[in-house]
């Protein structure tokens, strides 16, 4: 670590507390309570989809955030890269009410991976019984899916983001981060410092990505509940805000509007 490291105390070198940790967590009991809403209330494709990209955005947030602290910067933008990825992807079935097809494309994937899992004559023996089983009691609905003639492709991240006017998104984030999950030449430099030097004696990674992630988090849950079929209520959105507010500016004002939710919550509903 260095002096001009803020997450120093100059006078003993000793790293002060983590700046992510409670605004994280507190984002994460909000997204549980906004799930809750959605089990209760959601209906349909659309708010089952939603409510699986919500949670799988959370815990990429908190996957982030953990391996940051681990000290894998690289890795840390590969993961904030796939949650960008689901930001687009939910835009696009959004705009274009793709819910169900995207749920008949997830199927006929799934079963095709397993079916040539089965198939492999080096694997295929070791397969669990009850996956075979899986396989054969989805095979009719396999088959009427592809006898239909069904096909749908995944949107590309970068048109999506220029469609929704956040191209910075695509070009500094997914795209940025498209080098650390493609091999470069100069890949394991932090990592050879940081396997080879004591732990006191090294640099913090770069906060960048996990501010990135909560902004991205953020507006990956405003899209979701934007396009839900459920109505919410103001100081959801205003939590969502803050949030974005504190990957900006460190503003601490999300904690005081989740307490307020928490202090009438669940007998005040998020929703309707």
């Amino acid at each position: 670590m260095t002096l001009n490291d803020p997450s120093v105390n100059a006078t003993n070198q000793i790293p002060r507390a983590d700046p992510f940790e409670e605004v994280i967590g507190t984002m994460k009991n909000f997204c549980g309570m906004v799930l809750l809403s959605f089990a209760k209330h959601g209906r349909g494709a659309r708010d089952t989809t939603i409510r699986n990209f919500i949670a799988r955005g959370m815990v990429s947030t908190e996957s982030v955030h953990r391996v940051w602290l681990n000290g894998s910067e690289q890795d840390a933008w590969i993961l904030h890269r796939s949650l960008l990825d689901r930001l687009f992807h939910l835009h696009h079935l959004a705009e274009h009410d793709e819910f169900e097809a995207f749920e008949d494309f997830s199927f006929k994937k799934m079963f095709e991976a397993r079916e040539r899992l089965l198939a492999d004559p080096d694997v295929g023996a070791q397969v669990p019984h009850s996956l075979k089983a899986l396989q054969d009691s989805n095979r009719p609905q396999y088959k009427v899916l592809v006898q239909s003639g069904f096909v749908w492709h995944r949107p590309k991240a970068e048109e999506i983001a220029k469609a929704m006017g956040l191209g910075f998104l695509y070009r500094h984030g997914y795209d940025y981060a498209s080098m650390h999950v493609h091999p470069m030449a100069f890949d394991g430099e932090w990592d050879f410092e940081r396997l080879i030097k004591s732990p006191h004696n090294q640099n913090k990674p770069d906060p960048t990505v996990v501010r990135n992630t909560l902004l991205a988090q953020s507006m990956l849950m405003q899209e979701a509940l934007n396009s839900s079929s459920l109505r919410w209520r103001g100081i959801v959105y205003t939590f969502i805000e803050q949030i974005r507010s504190f990957s900006q500016t460190g503003s601490q004002d999300f904690g005081m509007t989740f307490l307020k939710i928490g202090k009438v919550w669940p007998e005040w509903e998020l929703c309707e």
